[in-house]
């Protein structure tokens, strides 16, 4: 598996020189680079190839963006390379074709296969080969969906047993909390087999404070378990200025039943990793992890397109 997962990841990055890719722009000093132009640039989701070499720096990686249009990007991949510019390359998309993709995951084991999320609560299994994004089988709603809901985070995380998980949460904003669930899911031919709901919790942060604040812009799970989240405030106007923080929200476990469990910290206990404020501007929509504790945060800063930040987690 190992093996085939290594075999994915020098596709992925072959696939660039198959046809004229987009390049970014390596940004300035504080280590911010771009990887989309404007309000059709953005990255909203992340997740990094599986088997794919990592480093300071260094990874590959597939973005979802939450575009809307009939031939409008929906789905990229980019090659991070240390001292190099990001290489980027928009996929052709086929299938049915989603409204504003919010959120993406790797599915454990299977190199090349996500799945995404749209903000209404449709998921997407998605094949990335072959320089294209294919949608495997129709939408399926996540369990729990309501009119109204926006999603903008989604998990998948696989136990000690071999169970895989998922764990995804509505935004939240102001003096609403986000909701996040949390259930066992089997990836199959046609798309997600979600199983029922076995964990539900609110959760709120304490920054960003403003009234435009997402609670949960993002959701990864981590090896042992803990739960990372985004948040990100947004005014609603195209330039700004945004701000953003990254948190170690608790843990997801399992029980004796195989049902998935969340212990969420409540919002006084929680401290932010890492913080942006309106002077950084930056609208943290995107998480992702790497082996060697190392992390990339993609934002979608709208007029101010889309941008990714190595950092690393502390010790």
């Amino acid at each position: 598996m190992i093996r085939n997962a290594v075999i994915a990841s020098v596709v992925l990055c072959a696939s660039f020189a198959t046809s004229p890719p987009a390049t970014g722009t390596a940004g300035p000093s504080d280590g911010w680079q771009r990887v989309g132009s404007g309000t059709l640039g953005g990255v909203s989701g992340m997740a990094p190839a599986e088997g794919a070499p990592v480093g300071s720096g260094l990874a590959d990686a597939v973005v979802v963006r939450d575009n809307t249009g009939p031939r409008e990007s929906r789905v990229a991949t980019v090659c991070l390379r240390p001292g190099q510019d990001p290489v980027v390359r928009e996929l052709p998309w086929f299938g049915v074709l989603p409204a504003g993709l919010e959120a993406l995951d790797a599915v454990p084991g299977r190199p090349g296969h996500y799945i995404a999320v749209a903000g209404r609560g449709d998921a997407f299994h998605i094949v990335v080969a072959n320089g294209r994004a294919t949608a495997e089988g129709g939408p399926v709603a996540l369990p729990g969906r309501s009119d109204g809901d926006e999603y903008a985070s989604f998990a998948l995380h696989r136990d000690g047993s071999g169970r895989t998980f998922a764990v995804w949460a509505t935004r939240g904003g102001g003096d609403r909390p986000a909701v996040v669930r949390a259930s066992s899911v089997r990836i199959g031919a046609y798309g997600p087999d979600f199983g029922t709901v076995s964990a539900r919790q609110e959760f709120a942060v304490p920054f960003p404070e403003q009234d435009g604040v997402r609670h949960i812009s993002d959701l990864k799970v981590l090896r042992d378990g803990t739960v990372m989240v985004s948040s990100a405030s947004d005014p609603g106007v195209a330039d700004g200025p945004f701000t953003s923080a990254v948190y170690d929200a608790g843990r997801l476990t399992v029980n004796v039943a195989h049902d998935a469990v969340l212990r969420l910290k409540p919002k006084p206990g929680l401290v932010p990793l890492t913080l942006f404020t309106e002077r950084d501007n930056r609208k943290i929509e995107a998480i992702a992890f790497l082996p060697g504790r190392h992390a990339i945060w993609g934002t979608d800063d709208e007029n101010n397109g889309g941008s990714v930040k190595f950092d690393r987690l502390g010790r």
